[in-house]
């Protein structure tokens, strides 16, 4: 255990050196401060949208800080031939592996909380401070993030920067599109669509059980069930992407 926080801890120090995280939340903030503007040129439920603006750009750009940190994690260590290092040691791989993943999520949810609590501030003196909607929110997001950063770190074990950034962020849009692709399967005439659709939707992650933003834009209540489901959905699913990520790391030959 000490070993993993070793490596979690390091992670998270090499992290935030990342001029990508500060880029990304630079424009996150940024978003966030300018969703006040589209109070002056819509038309409607002028805070809803608002909300709503915010919300999402909070969501997007941690998830693009998930995809482009998750994906050079174990690239890094290799570019810098510090894996080789690595590798010679007593230590277990997966347990490498686990510390480098805990280690983003530490940064992430850190990235999450600073944005969250710039939300407060901004949307807050206009309309008041968030509920317990949004904070239901933005743990569903946490669980996303999960999720998707397993992904990333999957891809990452056997395939460079370039190609594990494809692969996550097409796993991200399939994610998200997952409910979609099935009614569309459902509807197809071709049996081997409908079967195509059914593996996609059964083997591919369904971001959209982690996402309240909708209850969150219209203060509706959020069923802690629906959240507790969502969230157990999240620990299992991204537990077993990185038992595969630490079978695929461990088999890699590095000499």
């Amino acid at each position: 255990m000490s070993q993993i926080l070793a490596i979690a801890q390091n992670t998270v120090r090499e992290t935030v050196r990342d001029r990508v995280l500060y880029s990304l939340l630079f424009f996150a903030g940024l978003v966030v401060v300018a969703s006040l503007v589209m109070q002056e040129i819509t038309i409607g439920d002028q805070d809803k949208v608002v909300r709503s603006v915010a919300q999402s750009a909070i969501s997007l750009f941690a998830s693009l800080m998930a995809m482009f940190l998750g994906v050079g994690l174990v690239y890094k260590e290799l570019e810098r031939k510090t894996i080789y290092t690595i590798a010679s040691k007593p230590l277990k791989r997966w347990r490498f592996l686990v510390g480098k993943y805990l280690g983003l999520m530490v940064v992430l949810a850190l990235e999450v909380a600073l944005m969250a609590a710039l939300y407060t501030v901004v949307i807050g003196l206009q309309q008041g401070p968030p509920g317990v909607p949004e904070l239901m929110n933005w743990i569903g997001l946490m669980a996303e993030l999960a999720l998707l950063t397993a992904w990333a770190l999957l891809f990452s074990c056997y395939s460079t920067p370039l190609t594990a950034s494809f692969f996550t962020l097409a796993t991200f849009v399939i994610g998200h599109l997952a409910d979609d692709i099935w009614r569309f399967g459902q509807q197809a005439e071709a049996e081997n669509l409908r079967q195509l659709s059914e593996v996609v939707y059964w083997a591919l992650p369904n971001f959209s059980v982690f996402d309240f933003s909708s209850q969150a834009v219209h203060k509706l209540d959020i069923a802690v069930a629906d959240l507790a489901m969502a969230l157990g959905y999240g620990l299992a699913y991204s537990t077993a992407v990185l038992a595969v990520a630490a079978v695929i790391f461990e088999r890699r030959d590095f000499r």
